[in-house]
């Protein structure tokens, strides 16, 4: 077995972390197997029964239901037990539909519409306009926005980078799926650009929480998407390490996606980001790179963010 790299973003060092139950009323519990995680200050751990989640606290705060969840407490056997999200090509529909559901439960959001995309890796985005639309079938996209109470919008990820956006002011949110060629195409800019007009949005108002994702530490490329990124990005050298003599080299999504939403009017203060590698924790999380997903199957983890009125 191949001895695992310490990883440089921080996510193995030991350190303590805050858990605390769904319900309304903070109960302490314990999460052994999330002990030795370097949770940042705006993120916690939560969990409800076997459910284990992890949740922004800006967002939360300012009144929007958000979380990205971990493999543990489903009924997959992805390898067992798994609370995978999604993957209909791979497991059952009555096992994503029970994972869904004791999601959902754990959200206390039962009653809640789920809306998610058929994720093609791309830069776009729908709107979802009204409750009835928010539960059509779902459509080619990889960003949904809307403005609706009691609609709970979903990304599937299992490496790339969930990132949710929240508008205080008018209360519009979005979810979105930044795979690398999604970051390429500036997914986030263009989501943000879809709330400023379906919604009247200004970027002052925004806050963003950047979920779990394959960090820096993980993540290796061709010397081909390297050029594209440096293409697109006068700053993209920065977010680019450990180059090879083949070309290959790490990149850095999160630091990208940070950029991008800086550079769109985004506050720096208002873009948290929880620093977790899917990679380096598949105790916790989906990788579709650790776990060779091409050769087997491999579970969904879903971020997901909504608003009661």
């Amino acid at each position: 077995m191949r001895r695992r790299k310490r990883s440089p973003c921080g996510c193995t060092k030991a350190v303590s972390r805050r858990s605390i139950s769904m319900m309304s009323t903070p109960i302490p519990t314990t999460i052994p197997a999330l002990e030795r995680l370097n949770t940042l200050p705006d993120f916690v751990f939560r969990e409800s029964g076997s459910i284990k989640l992890l949740v922004c606290e800006p967002l939360e705060r300012a009144g929007f239901t958000n979380a990205f969840s971990t493999r543990l407490g489903g009924v997959s056997s992805l390898p067992s037990a798994a609370l995978s999200l999604g993957n209909f090509r791979q497991d059952s529909r009555e096992n994503i539909l029970e994972n869904r559901r004791r999601f959902q439960t754990a959200l206390a959001v039962t009653e809640w519409t789920l809306t998610t995309a058929n994720q093609i890796h791309s830069a776009d985005v729908r709107s979802v306009r009204d409750a009835q639309d928010a539960q059509a079938a779902p459509t080619a996209c990889d960003a949904l926005t809307a403005n609706l109470p009691r609609t709970l919008l979903a990304v599937q990820i299992a490496d790339c980078m969930p990132i949710l956006l929240i508008d205080e002011r008018t209360r519009a949110f979005a979810a979105i799926h930044a795979g690398w060629r999604g970051t390429l195409a500036c997914i986030v800019a263009r989501t943000l650009e879809r709330m400023q007009l379906s919604f009247d949005t200004r970027p002052d108002d925004v806050k963003a929480a950047f979920g779990p994702a394959i960090g820096a530490c993980c993540f290796e490329v061709g010397p081909e998407v390297i050029e594209q990124f440096e293409r697109e990005f006068p700053n993209a050298a920065a977010a680019v390490s450990k180059r090879q003599a083949n070309g290959k080299a790490y990149l850095n999504l999160s630091r990208i996606n940070r950029q991008i939403l800086l550079a769109s009017g985004v506050a720096a203060d208002k873009v948290f980001d929880c620093g977790l590698c899917t990679s380096c924790h598949t105790e916790l999380f989906f990788s579709y790179r650790r776990e060779h997903g091409a050769d087997q199957p491999i579970g969904r983890l879903m971020g997901v963010v909504g608003r009661v009125v």
